[in-house]
């Protein structure tokens, strides 16, 4: 459906350095939410789903039948969806964190979680709306970011940006 391309997240095992794949895109529909799934607010999970031709990062909430993306100015509900899950074994903890972005300066390390109509990566971000933390999509070009919410999609120039642990 979706496969695994931009997105992958290694980390580096305890010895000898050998790459662990520790973040994996988990095919989820109606409502399921993975073991694991990567959460940006309370019931409020980092998802992933394709709409008008784009991989578009975006939310997964306990309780909803859908992932949300946002998309020309609107929210779009996806039944079929991917949930960003940390499948790391115990022995080597967690390999990534959240960092403050502002402006067209994406972080080193920074989890691609999408692309656009013309491939351009789409990077992890959260950000806090109406009180409530979302996921939703970086766009570098842009410098900001955009979070499905409430039927709108809002841009944020201040956001946190997935990245893994160098």
């Amino acid at each position: 459906m979706f496969g695994h391309g931009p997105g992958r997240g290694h980390g580096h095992g305890a010895s000898g350095g050998n790459p662990q794949v520790t973040l994996s895109w988990i095919p989820a529909r109606g409502g399921q939410i993975p073991n694991g799934a990567i959460q940006v607010g309370h019931g409020v999970f980092v998802a992933r789903a394709q709409h008008a031709g784009e991989l578009i990062p975006g939310k997964a909430s306990m309780g909803h039948q859908a992932a949300y993306v946002s998309y020309g100015g609107q929210e779009h509900a996806v039944s079929d969806y991917e949930i960003l899950c940390d499948t790391h074994m115990q022995c080597f903890g967690c390999n990534y964190t959240w960092e403050r972005c502002h402006g067209r300066s994406v972080p080193r390390g920074a989890l691609i979680g999408g692309y656009s109509a013309d491939r351009q990566p789409y990077y992890i971000g959260r950000s806090q709306i109406n009180g409530e933390m979302v996921a939703g999509k970086v766009f570098e070009p842009h410098g900001c970011a955009y979070f499905p919410w409430g039927g709108q999609e809002h841009r944020s120039n201040e956001f946190e940006i997935l990245v893994l642990k160098q």
